[in-house]
């Protein structure tokens, strides 16, 4: 059998909220389209993408929207999100190592979705690669929703107020006047060989605070992207990691639990014991890094990598950048100020 094209329920409610308040037939409308008048009550099922598109472009038709792709990536936010995914984003230290997780997870949010990334000259391209299923009417809509997705992924370690440089979408159209004015210093640019968002490579390494404490709490975000138990455990790893690294089994028993138990609670956040030990080392490094008196070896001798090559690919799997380059990049912001 053919992958039939979905997402989850969730994306649609979004939509549903949008209509109802401008006051259109939404019952109407979603029986029309073939669609469950009920299904604001299961908002993780999953919905045909064709059903909802017809859906959306039925109502667009009806309504005289000319904006609402937009209108659903304004409101776009983490709680669209399913638990699952924001749980498996959680411990990524990283834009990078976050959108990494997400193009892996995307599955859990809409079948059709493909993250990707291209670099050069300082810029990097964030790219949605989807082929719109057949019969597809407004795929400008989706496009819109995917590149809201990607954003949202971005903005939980750059903070909510984040634009990227560039807005591209392969379909032509005229992008609204709200869009503009939300986002006056965001270029962008339609008929485009790809959907995608440019920005500053350097926005790839940026990270959260050590343990993912923020300076000023966010009554915003949700809980699943707070300070957990995974950050408690990075904290209590930090020291012995300048020594060597720590065994789970002697972890798990500071920690007042199994092995199995601690496995099973790393699991439930979307993440293993190897990840930990790798993520509190990433964080660490970055932080020995802004020290321009140490040298990048001593960083990754420190931190129990086996030489200065080691360190330098697994610093990269969550920066996307060398350690040399990142402290180049640090030093130049830090002045820039």
């Amino acid at each position: 059998m053919d992958k039939i094209s979905t997402c989850r329920a969730a994306h649609l409610i979004s939509f549903i909220d949008i209509l109802r308040d401008m006051g259109a037939p939404v019952c109407r409308e979603l029986e029309r389209a073939k669609l469950p008048i009920s299904i604001e009550d299961t908002p993780e099922e999953f919905v045909s993408n064709i059903l909802l598109d017809q859906f959306v472009a039925e109502s667009e038709r009806r309504e005289g929207i000319d904006d609402l792709g937009w209108l659903f990536a304004k409101r776009f936010s983490a709680t669209n999100f399913s638990a699952e995914l924001l749980a498996a984003l959680e411990p990524m230290p990283t834009v990078k190592a976050r959108l990494d997780r997400f193009s892996s997870l995307s599955r859990l949010e809409d079948s059709d979705i493909n993250i990707g990334f291209l670099k050069s000259d300082g810029s990097a391209e964030v790219f949605c690669d989807i082929t719109p299923p057949e019969g597809m009417k407004s795929f400008q809509i989706t496009e819109w929703a995917q590149v809201a997705a990607v954003i949202e992924v971005i903005r939980s370690v750059m903070g909510k107020s984040w634009v990227p440089d560039e807005i591209r979408f392969r379909t032509g159209f005229s992008v609204c006047d709200a869009a503009h004015e939300s986002n006056p210093n965001t270029r962008f640019i339609t008929q485009s060989a790809r959907t995608s968002i440019i920005m500053p490579s350097s926005v790839l390494a940026a990270s959260k605070l050590p343990c993912g404490i923020a300076k000023v709490p966010d009554p915003n975000i949700p809980d699943c992207l707070k300070l957990n138990g995974t950050g408690n455990l990075k904290r209590l790893i930090r020291p012995y990691l300048i020594e060597a690294t720590p065994k789970i089994d002697m972890i798990a028993e500071i920690a007042g639990m199994s092995r199995r138990s601690l496995q099973r609670k790393l699991q439930q956040a979307g993440s293993n014991y190897s990840e930990l030990i790798e993520t509190a080392r990433f964080e660490m490094a970055t932080e020995m890094l802004r020290d321009p008196d140490i040298r990048v070896i001593d960083v990754a001798m420190t931190l129990g990598y086996a030489d200065q090559s080691n360190f330098g690919r697994g610093f990269r799997r969550f920066a996307g950048i060398s350690p040399g380059k990142y402290r180049r990049e640090m030093f130049h912001q830090e002045h820039a100020h």
